[in-house]
């Protein structure tokens, strides 16, 4: 089981929020592309729309140089509703931890899979998705402890994973 959760769970990196990312190290690293989920990654799931600090964070990322593509497993209304303002590719309904979002993601990027990483707050979604595909996987923790109820069904049997994940320590990651 230990295998499984190294190869498949356990993300490569984890973060307070995608606020609290070392991107310059994820640059020097040779990430370029950047694939954030939205809810409860970058807002909370009934927040319709980015917040300023969330617009100035994917605004300083592009400036950096990075690509960025936004991917929920969320409906189409609730993704084209949030990016209305943005210009960045968004994918809804992507059904991760499958990698057909994520494939679509890395056509809009257009880069290397050792280039790209993925930003969410769900290890089975995020995480899993991110591994299986083969891309650097990066775990923030949730913005509000309420989800969607689908959301809540899965943050049980993750805190099996977290729990484990913290008895490796802070130095777990590949």
């Amino acid at each position: 089981m230990a295998k499984f959760y190294d190869k498949y769970l356990f993300p490569n990196q984890e973060a307070d929020s995608a606020l609290h990312i070392n991107y310059e190290k994820l640059w020097d690293d040779g990430i370029r592309g950047l694939i954030f989920d939205i809810d409860n990654t970058l807002v909370t799931f009934d927040v319709p729309e980015p917040t300023s600090q969330i617009i100035d964070l994917l605004d300083s990322l592009t400036q950096k140089g990075f690509k960025i593509c936004l991917l929920s497993n969320n409906s189409e209304a609730r993704v084209k509703g949030f990016c209305k303002n943005l210009t960045y590719p968004h994918i809804w309904k992507a059904r991760k931890p499958g990698g057909a979002g994520i494939s679509r993601a890395m056509v809009h990027l257009g880069l290397k899979k050792r280039q790209v990483a993925i930003i969410g707050d769900q290890i089975f979604t995020d995480c899993f998705g991110g591994n299986r595909f083969g891309i650097h996987t990066i775990l923030t923790k949730p913005i509000a402890k309420r989800d969607e109820w689908t959301v809540k069904l899965k943050r049980l049997p993750e805190k099996l994973v977290l729990r484990a994940l913290a008895k490796r320590g802070p130095n777990h990651g590949n």
